[in-house]
């Protein structure tokens, strides 16, 4: 009896001794994630008061302060890159895991592309600030050079770097990351409200032809020393340098979310080669999927036609009226066509039965507050301008067409949601199997977790002559389910190109919101303009990231 009251006694100590070791552990992977987060948020709201203060007329802080301060945060910034690339290159215990689902190819590429916009919008600043050296402060010419830096080494850093999970300087590492990634923020942060501010100043002079004197100061992107007089350089400057200013907002979060998944990665253990690869049947893999390329590149082309058109309108009164028309009517029939392209894909997906995917996957979480996130800014203004419309003259056929407009883009972002949250949980069809061939050879052993048709038995090729039923069977249901995966890739690239053509309108100027001129007479000029600047943004961002997780689907179809 001692002897069992002493090895229960010892078993509990044993319990309480392991307890707090794996809370110790849990509470410590905490406690760094939330040093760093205090670090990160206390960079982003010093840098939003700033910003904010720079754009105020009244407050006496110029934007020299805010440039010196972003020059500093982004040398910091490329300095510890550089340390993090030698040290995981020193330490080759650094990186012993990787995480497949992080930087996709498109991702990364995305990046990639965006930066290259970057750097030239870089040039250009720093050819007009040289431009006008002789009264502006010398840091307007160094911080676009550092930026230009810091988009370098920031780039090749992702492109190397985005699949580690760091195993060595947790904390460290932690806090680098935060700070890179909230630096990317507050670079975005600037953009969007220069862009913002540029094209509340268009339509303040669209709406007033006479504008007023601050217009004029920030439409030339100087808010000090407005007497300088700049030399030649000025003159390989375009005035159109606005336009390059969605590929440094998209860049900043691209490079953001990348950043934010190594965050998570840090310390993770994940076995590389657990993952589901994204197999194909060569069926799938040969279909070039036509219909969708067609009726995408069809919406595409119709969509850049008609965004001329409304440029050209805005600029000839005469016009106006009828541009704006064609342009919501583009817009209403495209809308439909992609909310039948979605409803198609989510039924196809319940007829289509798979298992699945509940594993943690960080990447897969971060998309999908992204698109949930960026969805509520679309349904805002959405809202507004449906309040709007229904309280004046919803029988007219401009506000007809903007309320149409209005419930159609909620109706298509819920059901884009709901296809895309739901396409990224399904499984892969096969890992690596030939459907076709799996009739004629011994592989389809390796086909009893295959989950895209129940009750298949693992050695259909061996069925016997005098079971010809089964064996039919089989062949239908695995013909109907690649007619289904080729159907679904038709589906993603009509929606992928039809996703590009509504990023591209809105990031460069196409604001339909503001230029119809009906909800700025509803809620009046300053309510309107702040509720589509903040709202905006989410928008167009939740077009290119739907885009690039539609490429995604696309690529595991």
């Amino acid at each position: 009896m001692e002897s069992e009251q002493d090895s229960s006694t010892s078993i509990k100590k044993q319990e309480k001794m392991a307890i707090p070791k794996v809370a110790s552990k849990d509470i410590w992977k905490k406690g760094g994630r939330m040093i760093s987060w205090l670090v990160g948020s206390n960079v982003l709201l010093f840098s939003c008061t700033l910003v904010t203060c720079v754009f105020n007329q009244h407050v006496d802080i110029w934007q020299t302060d805010l440039l010196i301060f972003m020059s500093v945060m982004l040398v910091l910034c490329i300095l510890w890159m550089l340390f993090q690339m030698f040290f995981t290159w020193k330490y080759k215990h650094a990186i012993l895991y990787k995480d497949c689902h992080a930087g996709p190819i498109w991702m990364r590429g995305g990046t990639v592309f965006f930066g290259i916009g970057t750097l030239v919008m870089d040039c250009f600043k720093i050819i007009s600030a040289v431009g006008y050296l002789g009264c502006e402060p010398p840091v307007k010419i160094i911080q676009p050079i550092i930026q230009a830096i810091f988009v370098i080494v920031q780039t090749y850093f992702l492109w190397v770097s985005c699949k580690h999970c760091v195993q060595i300087y947790l904390n460290s590492t932690r806090c680098g990351l935060m700070l890179l990634m909230i630096i990317n923020l507050a670079v975005w942060v600037i953009a969007v409200t220069e862009e913002a501010r540029h094209h509340t100043v268009e339509l303040e002079r669209y709406l007033s032809p006479n504008g007023t004197e601050m217009s004029e100061n920030i439409s030339q992107g100087r808010f000090e020393n407005s007497d300088c007089e700049c030399t030649l350089l000025c003159n390989f400057v375009p005035s159109e340098i606005y336009y390059l200013y969605p590929f440094n907002i998209e860049y900043n979060l691209f490079a953001a979310t990348l950043i934010y998944i190594m965050w998570k990665n840090v310390a993770r253990k994940i076995d590389d080669n657990a993952s589901h690869s994204h197999g194909k049947g060569p069926a799938v893999r040969k279909h070039v999927p036509f219909l969708g390329l067609i009726s995408g590149l069809s919406v595409l082309a119709a969509g850049l036609v008609m965004f001329i058109m409304y440029e050209i309108g805005r600029e000839n009164s005469f016009n106006d009226l009828l541009s704006l028309t064609s342009f919501y009517f583009f817009h209403v029939i495209s809308l439909v066509i992609m909310s039948l392209a979605n409803l198609v894909g989510i039924i196809i997906f319940h007829l289509d039965k798979r298992h699945m995917d509940n594993e943690k996957n960080p990447t897969r979480t971060l998309d999908m507050v992204l698109l949930l996130g960026t969805t509520a800014g679309q349904y805002a203004i959405s809202y507004y301008s449906i309040v709007a419309m229904v309280a004046t003259n919803p029988y007219s056929l401009l506000n007809c067409l903007t309320l149409i407009y209005s419930l159609l883009m909620i109706v298509q972002h819920s059901l884009q949601n709901v296809l895309i949250i739901e396409g990224l949980h399904r499984l892969p069809p096969n890992h690596s199997i030939n459907y076709l061939d799996c009739l004629d050879t011994s592989s389809c052993e390796k086909m009893k977790d295959v989950s895209f048709v129940s009750n298949i038995p693992p050695n259909a090729s061996h069925l016997p002559v005098h079971q010809p039923s089964r064996r039919t069977t089989f062949t239908d249901e695995l013909k109907s389910h690649l007619k289904i995966r080729k159907t679904m890739k038709d589906i993603y690239m009509f929606l992928f190109l039809s996703n590009v053509i509504f990023w591209i309108m809105p990031a460069f100027g196409a604001r339909i919101r503001f230029d119809n001129d009906l909800e700025v007479e509803f809620y009046g000029f300053t309510i309107w303009a702040i509720i589509t600047n903040i709202c905006l943004p989410f928008g167009i961002f939740y077009r290119m990231h739907s885009a690039a997780t539609l490429l995604e689907l696309y690529n595991k179809q």
